[in-house]
């Protein structure tokens, strides 16, 4: 039996939803910060403020991959003098995280400045580990959003855009990427269950990776890499991986 040519044509008829377009979604930018970046803050931390060492430590511990919420709540005996207990985000896990030794004297320096100071700073077991200095909430805790303030104003004197808390969190991610630890163990420092979810940290890794080897297939590589070298030094000092 023939096919009606009605039903034939209504088949070639366009869709109502073909015109369409389906609005893109971006791809998640990489956060991490570069050497430059992370040199102009630590030129800004280098400046002699009221706060500036309790700032070096709390940046210092940043950089290990802690949340901004997990900082926050770090208690004095949550660190032996080498090794930090920190309670993840939810209490999904505890991890340890042995600190870089630049990290540990910026710590070690913040907390002997409590012990001078004394009274309510002094850095008992069970006191906060990073406090208020602003005089109205001196001695007490450093909270979530005392934490993003002071990293905002620093990235406003250091003139780097967008700077919060979790940039140093992703720097974090990049650089034990770049250093090709294992992404086991790299999740398990920063408490990451899913790979999907360290993938966020690692993207921008691989992209750069990818370049690099486009560059060194087509013999380009070799000019772009004293540049790459000296930004990526900083980067290491301040993490405490040279």
């Amino acid at each position: 039996m023939a096919t009606p040519r009605v039903a034939i044509a209504a088949t070639n008829q366009p869709l109502p939803t073909d015109a369409i377009d389906l609005e893109r979604q971006e791809e998640p930018q990489a956060a991490h910060l570069d050497g430059e970046d992370l040199g102009e803050v630590w030129a800004v931390l280098e400046l002699e403020e009221k706060t500036r060492v309790r700032d070096r430590a709390v940046v210092s511990v940043l950089l290990h991959g802690l949340r901004a919420s997990e900082a926050s709540a770090l208690d004095v005996s949550s660190w032996n003098g080498k090794i930090l207990t920190v309670h993840r985000y939810k209490g999904q896990n505890v991890s340890e995280i042995p600190l870089s030794r630049e990290a540990r004297c910026h710590l070690k320096a913040y907390l002997e400045w409590r012990r001078h100071q004394g009274g309510a700073f002094e850095p008992m077991p069970e006191s906060p580990m990073f406090l208020a200095q602003d005089p109205k909430s001196a001695g007490k805790r450093l909270g979530y959003k005392g934490l993003h303030r002071m990293v905002k104003k620093l990235g406003a004197i250091a003139g780097v855009e967008n700077l919060h808390p979790h940039r140093f969190r992703h720097s974090f991610g990049t650089e034990v990427t770049k250093r090709g630890v294992d992404p086991l163990f790299g999740k398990e420092l920063m408490g990451i269950k899913s790979d999907r979810v360290f993938e966020r940290y690692t993207k921008g890794v691989f992209k750069q990776a990818a370049g690099e080897a486009y560059l060194k297939a087509i013999g380009e590589s070799d000019e772009e890499s004293a540049t790459e070298s000296q930004n990526s030094s900083v980067s290491d000092d301040s993490m405490g991986l040279n």
